[in-house]
């Protein structure tokens, strides 16, 4: 009967700080506003970062799909025997393989050539690949956001496409 009173006890004891609100520890609300602020200030820091990565990531999507689509270029006019018109449609911001141009260009991007041919139907700008891999056409430069730069060089008798960043306008 001790051991069952003893177990009582030490229940009970544990018990009544449980019940008395004056022990009970908790948080102050300056604690709660300083984690609130740091959180915020955090939040602050690393989200422009984030989207600033992602809207970078596109950049680069976009530039390899561009250059893609020369080296397909090549591709096509050596495989088919013709000539392959890479097309820019600068007015409503296309770029494409086909006429009408469907690949759409970001509003954040430029793009700049001298001497490009120019579609006397539809006022596209083109580079023309011929069946022998050369080309007629100039070097690309594509501008992101009025400060990336960088040159789609396209060699005028292989028809070899590179790219590389460029010094900022």
């Amino acid at each position: 009967m001790n051991r069952f009173n003893r177990q009582v006890l030490c229940q009970q004891q544990s018990i009544r700080p449980a019940l008395n609100f004056r022990g009970v520890g908790g948080f102050t609300l300056i604690e709660l506003m300083l984690v609130l602020i740091i959180l915020t200030l955090t939040i602050g820091i690393i989200l422009p970062r984030i989207g600033a990565g992602w809207k970078r990531m596109e950049d680069r999507e976009f530039l390899q799909e561009f250059v893609q689509t020369l080296r397909r270029a090549r591709l096509q006019a050596m495989n088919k025997g013709e000539v392959i018109a890479f097309r820019i449609r600068g007015g409503e911001r296309l770029y494409d393989l086909k006429a009408p141009p469907e690949k759409p260009i970001p509003k954040n991007v430029d793009i700049f050539a001298d001497n490009l041919e120019e579609d006397p139907e539809t006022r596209d700008r083109l580079i023309l690949f011929h069946p022998d891999g050369s080309l007629v056409g100039n070097d690309l430069e594509i501008v992101f956001d009025k400060s990336r730069t960088f040159r789609v060089a396209i060699h005028p008798l292989f028809g070899i496409v590179k790219l590389s960043q460029a010094e900022s306008r």
